[in-house]
């Protein structure tokens, strides 16, 4: 599992805290997404059963069969999930199938820490220079061009700063951006809303730079964005 430096902060050992937020991702039905493997292998499933006194709990079965064979064989699975906007990140171990209530599920044992990561807290990781992100933006209905498409430089789970070279969007802060697509390289094309916080002029007229939050984004595509930046600091460490 990825993690920053300083993540100790924010680690929960307290059982009630950790069996807390289990009960509260389950009551939720919190998107949890769990990676594992050196090739980007993933599994997307819910918390479907917390036993505290047997210290396990129950996690629903994944579509790709293929794919939940992998899982059963591996030493461990990371695990993400963004309830309410809130990084939670933790490991299993020691997981198996059963049959839970007539249906197959993953069983395995309740984590004895977890990190709980609030989103003006996620770490942020630079983006390629060689092949660059693009994020495309839409204008208002009438425009032309309909869209406009900016550079990323930097992303997180709670938001990305993107670099319009031409300052052909003119962005301001505070203004909301709906509808806004950036492809992720192997991972997918998330679809997003961003609210410009802060505006920079870069120098020698190379346009501005815009720090954006997100507003309202789906689990779906902040664990998209979390297996991302995972895929970039795995790439990062290979080279180092």
């Amino acid at each position: 599992m990825l993690e920053s430096d300083d993540d100790e902060k924010y680690r929960i050992y307290s059982e009630t805290g950790i069996l807390s937020i289990l009960r509260a991702m389950m009551r939720n039905n919190s998107l949890v997404t769990c990676e594992f493997g050196h090739s980007g292998s993933h599994i997307l499933t819910t918390v479907i059963d917390v036993d505290a006194e047997g210290g396990e709990m129950v996690l629903d079965y994944g579509v790709d069969e293929l794919v939940n064979q992998e899982a059963l064989k591996a030493n461990q699975l990371s695990a993400v999930a963004f309830p309410d906007h809130v990084k939670i990140q933790f490991v299993c171990e020691g997981i198996e199938k059963i049959q839970f209530e007539g249906h197959a599920a993953f069983l395995t044992r309740i984590p004895g820490t977890l990190l709980r990561v609030q989103r003006r807290e996620f770490y942020r990781v630079e983006t390629p220079k060689a092949v660059p992100i693009k994020c495309v933006i839409p204008l208002l209905q009438g425009h032309t061009p309909a869209s406009v498409e900016v550079i990323l430089h930097d992303i997180s789970c709670g938001g990305m700063a993107v670099i319009d070279a031409q300052s052909r969007l003119k962005f301001e802060t505070g203004a909301i951006h709906r509808d806004c697509l950036v492809t992720l390289p192997e991972i997918g094309t998330a679809k997003i809303n961003l609210q410009v916080q802060h505006v920079s002029e870069i120098p020698h007229g190379k346009g501005q730079r815009a720090r954006c939050a997100y507003i309202d984004p789906r689990e779906s595509v902040l664990s998209m964005i979390q297996r991302y930046i995972n895929k970039l600091e795995l790439e990062r460490k290979r080279k180092q």
